[in-house]
């Protein structure tokens, strides 16, 4: 089975934002992966708020969930935003069910 391909970019903008964005499929398999940036982005000095731009993301697991919550968890405890923008489809509906939406979707 090979890797789905994904690939995950930031950039700072306005200043103090730091916006994530994910492209592609999201597994197990690059979960670790999310997770470790998304820690990194909530913790990076200069941050105020961390934005996750879903815009072009065809899939999210479990796995991706979790790495999300971390996100939220590190940016709430480091007093930082972090909100979860541009969900869609199949995407948006694992946010919904899991009733993330609620608390990351703003």
């Amino acid at each position: 089975m090979t890797t789905p391909p994904f690939s995950l970019s930031h950039h700072e903008a306005p200043p103090g934002v730091l916006r994530v964005s994910l492209t592609g499929d999201f597994d197990m398999s690059v979960g670790d992966i999310l997770m470790r940036t998304l820690l990194e982005a909530a913790r990076r000095p200069g941050v105020t708020a961390v934005v996750v731009d879903l815009e072009h993301t065809r899939f999210i697991d479990s796995h991706v969930v979790a790495g999300l919550v971390a996100g939220y968890q590190a940016a709430t405890a480091a007093r930082r935003g972090f909100t979860v923008v541009n969900g869609h489809g199949t995407v948006q509906e694992v946010l919904d069910i899991t009733g993330l939406s609620e608390v990351l979707c703003r």
